[in-house]
């Protein structure tokens, strides 16, 4: 999945975040694109500007509510849709394997 192109026509519309989803509508994951740093400080008289950037928090969202979540830091869109997809991979291959111990524990 890439990065959304923006049309030249009226106002711009920046997506800002994503979510991956089980196909049962459960959250697994959370994308946000997030700005970082920018603005001037003033030291002393002397001005210095902060650089600014964007960077993509991946919220990975835990099964369990007493464990908490990871978030993780990327620098691109394709980085952070490819890690989210990979955990939303391993959490449905957990469930399926649950699934089955649960069925096998039945007597």
């Amino acid at each position: 999945m890439s990065k959304p192109t923006l049309l030249p026509i009226g106002p711009a519309v920046q997506i800002m975040t994503a979510s991956v989803l089980a196909e049962d509508g459960t959250p697994l994951a959370n994308i946000e694109r997030v700005r970082i740093g920018g603005g001037i400080r003033v030291i002393e008289g002397e001005e210095h500007i902060h650089p600014e950037f964007e960077r993509f928090h991946v919220r990975l969202l835990s099964p369990d509510r007493m464990i908490p979540d990871q978030l993780h830091d990327v620098e691109t869109y394709e980085d952070a849709v490819a890690l989210a997809e990979r955990y939303a991979a391993k959490r449905v291959e957990h469930a399926g394997r649950l699934a089955d111990l649960a069925e096998d524990l039945k007597v």
